[in-house]
């Protein structure tokens, strides 16, 4: 709780797992309520293990988790001039260092990814004012990058974070955030979803339950999903609405 400004809760986690037959443990802190923009910013996140851990390859790991976690998080766009993310490891697990030959360097991995992705999550969900949390999932994007820059674009989109936060299910913003987003496009082909409904088949509207689409933009996690029917990549953002809560936030620092 010291390490908090503006957010509303703590953001914590703590796994334990088996490493060579030992209790491994991997906990995390995290903090960031606004300005979480374009690679972590304003946030602080510090993790710890008692794993013994080769550094050069937790260094590239967590670089790795932190590009599949923090540095896909946007709460409003804006950004900061300070942020960090550490990890340390003690050792006292006694395992054997681990390096990307150890035969169980995937269980810490994915336990680290895993780590970093639901702390990224729960800073989204506790972004200045929001009332809800935004997760994109974009797949079918011509490769990797295509796919980072469309799932981006939307999670920054203002009047996506607003339709959001009204609950109205005008999937125009979301085209129009993937249009701006400079991936690559067939306008005849991508589909869009809102939760399980399809509000776009092959670029054009889609006929589809109003109700349904209303009901999914009603839950506390609005899941949006974007096949681009262009090739293999695949990415996920997460953002959050942006509600009046947030402009009073930032209408306060200076009275």
């Amino acid at each position: 709780e010291a390490i908090m400004t503006t957010d509303t809760r703590p953001k914590r986690m703590a796994l334990e797992f088996q490493i060579e037959g030992r209790t491994v443990r991997l906990g995390g802190v995290t903090k960031g309520a606004g300005m979480i923009y374009p690679n972590m910013a304003t946030m602080l996140c510090y993790l710890t293990t008692d794993a013994a851990i080769e550094h050069a390859w937790i260094n590239a790991e967590l670089k790795a988790a932190v590009d599949a976690s923090f540095n896909m998080l946007s709460i409003d766009g804006d950004m900061s001039t300070n942020d960090t993310c550490m990890l340390f490891a003690n050792g006292l697990a006694g395992n054997t260092p681990i390096n990307g030959q150890h035969p169980e360097a995937d269980t810490f991995r994915e336990a680290l990814r895993r780590m970093t992705i639901y702390l990224a999550r729960e800073m989204a969900r506790d972004g200045e004012g929001a009332t809800k949390l935004m997760t994109v999932h974009v797949h079918g994007a011509r490769d990797k990058a295509d796919a980072v820059r469309a799932a981006r674009a939307i999670t920054l989109s203002p009047l996506w974070q607003c339709a959001l936060a009204g609950g109205d299910p005008n999937w125009g913003r979301i085209a129009a955030a993937l249009g701006a987003s400079g991936c690559e496009l067939d306008q005849a082909a991508y589909d869009i979803f809102i939760g399980d409904v399809r509000v776009t088949k092959h670029g054009m509207a889609a006929q589809y339950d109003q109700d349904a689409a209303r009901k999914a933009m009603a839950e506390d996690e609005v899941i949006i999903t974007i096949d681009l029917h262009l090739g293999d990549g695949k990415a996920t953002a997460w953002g959050c609405d942006l509600t009046h809560g947030y402009i009073d936030e930032n209408t306060l620092y200076t009275r």
